[in-house]
């Protein structure tokens, strides 16, 4: 059997366009194109709509967010470090130019 919402998931971020963009309709045509290469090969496909998200992908997902909150702890603490050295850069730039 298989998850559904897996592969719908998998189709809208992956099938793009040439320029980037998601392709209208992903998850069917994704559904489609899949369910016919496994029918070619003589497998009946059984999919599972429904129930809890399988512990594997909470998993995951936890994972992801967390490196996005790390992510964002990262990009905080650089942007203070820039702030901060350009803000010492005016105060030297300033005292230079009295002096």
């Amino acid at each position: 059997a298989t998850h559904a919402s897996i592969w719908l998931h998998q189709f809208q971020k992956a099938l793009r366009d040439k320029e980037g963009n998601p392709v209208q309709g992903a998850h069917v045509l994704g559904f489609f194109r899949r369910i016919c290469k496994l029918l070619f090969f003589n497998i009946k496909p059984v999919f599972v709509f429904d129930g809890v998200t399988a512990p594997l992908k909470r998993q995951t997902v936890a994972n992801r967010r967390k490196r996005h909150r790390d992510a964002e702890t990262s990009l905080q603490k650089t942007a203070e470090k820039i702030l901060q050295q350009q803000l010492r850069l005016r105060a030297i730039s300033s005292l230079t130019q009295e002096g």
